[in-house]
C-alpha cells in the first residue's frame, strides 16, 4: 500500500483542513489525479495521487483538520481492475439458510394524549403552540399538567434563540491570530488627513480609455500605490520590519506592497513584488490578477508572503476612516478611504472637491510622529500633483 500523506507546501503551515474528497474508496485512479480539497490558511490546494492504483481508505472526513504529515489515504499501487463488490451472502446456519425474521406489526396506536389533558390545560397549550400528542405527562395516570406544557414552551424557546457557531478555521482563523499578534506586540499610533483628489481623478480620466485599451481596468489604485513607492524610497524606515529575537530594524532593499483584498473567507493580502519598478498599467494589471485569483481562492501561497508595506483600499466598500491593523513584521500600513466630493477652501473661496481619506498606522517601536507625518505629508504632495508621480518614475 502507497500512503498518500498531507505534504508540507511550505509558508509556514502546519496543518489544513479537508474541503472535499475527489474520489471515493475503490476507485481506480491515475498518477498525479487529485484526490482531495484542502484549504491551507492561505489558499486552496489539490493533493493528488503519488501513483496509479486504487483507493482502499480514506483517512478523515470534510471539516477534518489534518496536520502536515499525516496519511489521508491508502492506495494499491498497480491493481488494473477494482474489485467488484459482492453482494452480501445470505444467513446460513447448522443445517441451511435460516428463514427471514417476519416482518414486525404495526404497533397499536397510543392512548390519545388529549383525553389526558384538562380542558384549561388544552387551552394552555394552543395559547403557547404546543403539540400535545408529543409530550410525556407528569400527572396521575400520565396527565399532562400545566407545568409540562409551560416547560416543552420554555425547551422550544430555548432552541429556536439558540447562536449559531462557526468555527475558526483557514483563513479567518489565519487572520485572527495575525491580528492578536501584531496587537501584543506593535505599538500602534494612527494619523489621519485628508488629500485633494482633482488632479489625480483627472489624471486617470484622461488615461482610461489607453488602460481600457490594454484590457486593464484602471482605478486609483495603482496610481496611490505608484506613490506610496516613491515615497517610500525616501522614508525607508516605514519600509521596515523589526526583528524581535535580536532586537534589530530591518530595512528592507526592495519595495513588496501587500494589499488587502476582501473575500468571502476572510481577508487576504496579495504582494505585489518590485512595484517600485513597475508602470501605473503594469501594478493595474497585477492588482486586478492578484485580486481576482485571491477571491477565487487559486492563489499561491508564495504570493502573499514577503510583503514590505500593505495597504488597506477600504474605500472600495464605501468606507471613509479607519485604524488599520499593522501586518506584522511590517513596520506600517496605510488605509485608503472613498474619494467624496466635500466643501474646501481654495484661494479664500469654499468649493467642492474630491478628497480622499487617510490613515496611516505604524510601529511606534520603529518610528516617530515626525517622521509618519513627513511621509504622510510627502504622499499627499504626490497625489494633489500625481505629475511628480511621472517625473519620478
Amino acid at each position: 500500500m502507497v500512503e498518500l500523506r498531507f505534504p508540507d507546501i511550505g509558508e509556514g503551515m502546519v496543518e489544513g483542513e479537508i474541503l472535499r474528497w475527489l474520489v471515493a474508496v475503490g476507485e481506480r485512479v491515475a498518477e498525479h489525479q487529485p484526490l482531495v480539497e484542502m484549504e491551507t490558511d492561505k489558499a486552496l490546494v489539490e493533493v493528488p495521487s503519488p501513483v496509479a492504483g486504487v483507493v482502499r481508505e480514506l483517512r478523515g472526513a470534510p471539516g477534518d483538520l489534518v496536520a502536515v504529515g499525516a496519511v489521508l489515504a491508502l492506495i494499491e499501487e498497480g491493481v488494473r481492475e477494482t474489485p467488484a463488490l459482492k453482494a452480501p451472502p445470505a444467513a446460513v446456519g447448522v443445517v441451511g439458510e435460516l428463514e427471514e425474521a417476519p416482518r414486525e406489526e404495526p404497533a397499536a396506536a397510543p392512548l390519545e394524549k388529549a383525553s389526558l389533558v384538562l380542558p384549561r390545560d388544552r387551552k394552555l397549550a394552543e395559547e403557547l403552540g404546543i403539540d400535545l400528542s408529543g409530550l410525556r405527562g407528569s400527572g396521575p395516570g400520565g396527565r399532562i399538567t400545566e407545568e409540562d406544557i409551560r416547560a416543552a414552551a420554555g425547551a422550544r424557546q430555548g432552541e429556536e434563540a439558540a447562536d449559531d457557531r462557526l468555527p475558526l478555521r483557514g483563513v479567518r482563523r489565519t487572520m485572527a491570530r495575525t491580528m492578536r499578534a501584531s496587537a501584543s506586540s506593535a505599538v500602534h499610533v494612527t494619523i489621519l488627513e485628508r488629500a485633494d483628489a482633482l488632479a489625480l481623478c483627472r489624471l486617470r480620466e484622461r488615461e482610461q480609455a489607453l488602460a481600457a485599451a490594454r484590457g486593464v481596468r484602471l482605478t486609483w489604485l495603482p496610481f496611490i500605490v505608484k506613490a506610496l513607492t516613491l515615497v517610500l524610497e525616501r522614508f525607508p524606515l516605514l519600509n521596515s520590519s523589526f526583528d524581535e529575537a535580536r532586537d534589530e530594524i530591518v530595512l528592507h532593499r526592495q519595495i513588496h506592497i501587500g494589499f488587502a483584498v476582501d473575500t468571502p473567507d476572510g481577508l487576504l493580502v496579495p504582494v505585489v513584488r518590485n512595484a517600485r519598478r513597475r508602470s501605473i498599467l503594469d501594478l493595474a494589471a497585477t492588482l486586478q490578477q492578484l485580486a481576482v485569483r485571491a477571491r477565487e481562492r487559486k492563489i499561491a501561497p508564495a504570493e502573499l508572503k514577503g510583503g514590505t508595506f500593505t495597504l488597506s483600499n477600504y474605500g472600495a466598500v464605501g468606507g471613509l476612516w479607519g485604524t488599520p491593523i499593522i501586518n506584522p513584521p511590517e513596520a506600517a500600513i496605510l488605509g485608503v478611504g472613498r474619494i467624496a466630493e466635500e466643501a474646501v477652501v481654495r484661494d479664500g473661496q469654499v468649493v467642492a472637491r474630491p478628497t480622499v481619506p487617510l490613515s496611516l498606522t505604524f510601529d511606534h517601536r520603529i518610528i516617530d510622529g515626525a517622521t509618519a507625518h513627513r511621509f504622510l505629508n510627502a504622499l499627499i504632495e504626490h497625489i494633489e500633483d500625481p505629475d511628480r508621480i511621472l517625473l519620478e518614475n
